[in-house]
């Protein structure tokens, strides 16, 4: 029997940084052949474009994407006082999630992602409406997604460094009011959600996301964990972002997190930490000895001063690493392959030998089979081979990105390559084609979201407000971190 579709001799990444012209032939959603001759009932000329795996963008977060553009100069924990209101959090309807999910969701097909982990806030509070919402726009988009739930449990001012003594005591009272509900409350709507929404071959997944352990009571970790070996899904968390998250965790557990998290038994190959900055080498080796990913988000950390991810020394040690564009207003962008080009640039400033650089070769395997472990996925995404799924990218090899062609690889991970996205297939059918959306009508999203985003960003201003008179203390919390040793060894060998 003929295949469904076959890509007819493009130029394949075949992967360990090698290209050569075959044919990819696609069924049932999966990669049914790579070689030459092979035959289906639509056959697609790639004469003039590369077929590589689509990217993993490993850890992004929808719920930001109004706020395109909207801070700069802010560390990590100011900047969520108004990215991540502690109060006063506006509601939105079911219609303008949708198009909040849509309008970061496009720009991730265009950039080379055919899937996505979502860390997803609702500060509103969830429901099952609004999470069909965001279901429902990567369904239309056809673009694949693990939605991770964030959760927590604690009271905001429990869990930053901060100088209460310049908060006003009845705001530290409404915060004490107003603190997220109990693990049971959060299991509770997992498993609805899961019973409802996980459908993993049908591109959507979901998956518990606890916001970080110093925001999280041992009982939701705990449990967190618990819930995801009973219903075989995976854990996302932030681990280890600022110097102020080490600190915090010190202060609360009188070891560094990942030391904590592995005590309670949280630590497996189920969970991706977003971040992982300020490991110390003890932490590293708990990380690969329980074969947990990090998750390298290089954008963010730099716009937020939050630090660089020693990936060098993870992918030394052997540690599985992705990539991640993070939030909307943490990179004012979802372009996964500008993301891919930072990270095989940036660590090129440590003080390492150059035979020991990261480069082209290193950054796209993140963001490729790196990613598939992140998004749960690892013998489904990633590669170009018999049995993967057939999540893949056309690149036109006419395009400046590829003028003059002479390295396909370093051409793909360190050129402007985004202007090269032709076509995105996901599960073997076009979610783009020739530079069309084939699932929802571009321009009408784009200007219904100009059209709604001045309005929901207005809404903010008691949430804002709230936020300004946080800051102060916040700021000297930041301050305080800042001085402190928080017992963070950087020792990268050099030949």
């Amino acid at each position: 029997m003929p295949a469904e579709l076959v890509l007819r001799n493009g130029l394949v990444d075949v992967g360990a940084g090698r290209f050569s012209r075959a044919d990819v032939a696609v069924s049932g959603g999966r990669i049914v052949g790579v070689g030459e001759g092979l035959e289906a009932e639509e056959v697609v000329d790639c004469t003039r474009l590369a077929v590589v795996p689509g990217a993993v963008n490993a850890h992004c977060h929808s719920n930001e994407n109004w706020f395109r553009g909207m801070w700069d100069n802010l560390p990590l924990e100011p900047w969520m006082l108004f990215s991540y209101p502690v109060l006063a959090a506006p509601a939105q309807s079911p219609e303008e999630v949708y198009v909040r999910t849509l309008i970061g969701g496009i720009e991730m097909l265009r950039s080379g992602a055919t899937c996505v982990v979502d860390f997803l806030y609702e500060l509103q509070g969830f429901t099952e409406e609004l999470l069909d919402a965001v279901v429902r726009a990567y369904r239309d988009l056809g673009l694949r997604a693990l939605i991770g739930l964030a959760i927590a449990d604690r009271a905001y001012h429990e869990t930053v460094v901060l100088d209460e003594a310049l908060v006003d005591p009845a705001l530290i009272a409404r915060l004490e009011r107003d603190k997220p509900p109990a693990w049971p409350e959060w299991e509770s709507f997992v498993r609805l959600a899961v019973e409802r929404f996980h459908r993993p071959d049908e591109g959507i997944s979901i998956c518990p996301a606890p916001s970080g352990p110093q925001r999280c009571t041992d009982e939701l970790l705990i449990g967190t964990a618990g819930l995801a070996d009973e219903l075989d899904l995976a854990i996302h968390i932030h681990v280890l972002e600022t110097r102020m998250q080490a600190l915090s965790g010190r202060r609360m557990y009188g070891r560094t997190l990942p030391e904590h998290l592995d005590d309670i038994g949280f630590l497996s190959p189920r969970v991706s930490f977003e971040h992982g900055i300020w490991m110390t080498p003890s932490d590293v080796e708990i990380v690969r000895d329980r074969g947990v990913t990090i998750v390298h988000n290089p954008v963010s950390n730099l716009k937020l001063g939050s630090g660089v991810c020693p990936v060098p020394e993870l992918l030394r040690a052997g540690v599985n690493v992705a990539l991640g564009t993070d939030g909307m207003c943490s990179n004012d962008g979802n372009d996964m392959y500008a993301t891919v080009k930072l990270a095989a640039l940036l660590h090129k400033v440590w003080n390492v030998d150059y035979e020991e650089w990261l480069g082209a070769s290193e950054a796209w395997h993140m963001a490729t089979e790196g990613g598939a472990a992140a998004a749960g996925d690892p013998d489904g995404l990633g590669r170009i081979e018999p049995g993967r799924r057939a999540d893949l990218v056309l690149l036109d090899l006419d395009s400046l990105a590829f003028t003059p062609l002479n390295d396909a690889l370093r051409q793909l991970a360190l050129g402007s390559t985004t202007m090269a996205v032709s076509s995105v297939l996901v599960g073997g059918r076009f979610s783009l084609r020739e530079g069309r959306l084939t699932g929802v009508d571009e321009a009408a999203v784009l200007a219904e979201a100009r059209a709604r985003g001045a309005e929901i960003v207005g809404r903010h201003d008691e949430a804002f407000d709230v936020g300004r008179r946080l800051l102060a203390s916040v700021r000297q919390g930041w301050l305080a971190a800042m001085g402190t040793d928080v017992g963070v060894e950087r020792k990268l060998p050099t030949r």
